[in-house]
């Protein structure tokens, strides 16, 4: 059998129709920035998130993460690794506050895009056999438990048995 040869007809090179690297953005009000109501452009680079945590989340930003995670002062302080009362006084949060608030934010955006607000609230406090019958809530005090979460939202996603 003979091979087929390709030969382009111009000398015109060649050009891709599909892009090789697909960036999702997630849609309107569930994005990590719209949640903590910062610009694009403050999220969208690392060096730009860099500033942004340097600067510091500022309490409006953590009333919305409240808001949209539904998690009490309790929950959200110990996710913060601060006490319930730091919380509430802070006006403008420190570098590393303000890294797990974006931590949080990402996960819950990435959450709520597939099951939606209250589903991924329910999905949270359900304890998964996939992480030892732990409750994903129980996860969200350290960056790792984060990223464990985050890991199970894509292999549900992507229909990934366990």
């Amino acid at each position: 059998m003979k091979k087929p040869r390709y030969e382009l007809k111009d000398d015109k090179p060649m050009e891709v129709s599909e892009a090789a690297l697909a960036y999702y953005a997630l849609p309107g009000k569930f994005s990590p920035g719209a949640i903590l109501g910062l610009a694009n452009d403050q999220l969208m680079e690392p060096l730009q998130r860099v500033a942004t945590f340097r600067k510091g989340l500022s309490k409006g930003s953590f009333d919305r993460l409240k808001q949209v995670t539904g998690l009490d002062y309790e929950n959200m302080a110990r996710a913060l690794s601060v006490s319930s009362k730091t919380l509430q006084r802070k006006d403008v949060f420190d570098l590393v506050q303000s890294e797990k608030m974006y931590e949080l934010a990402t996960l819950y955006a990435s959450g709520i895009s597939y099951f939606g607000q209250e589903g991924f609230r329910r999905w949270m406090e359900r304890p998964l056999f996939s992480l030892g019958n732990i409750k994903p809530i129980d996860l969200i005090d350290v960056s790792e438990g984060v990223d464990l979460l985050k890991n199970e939202i894509m292999r549900v996603q992507h229909g990934i048995a366990i």
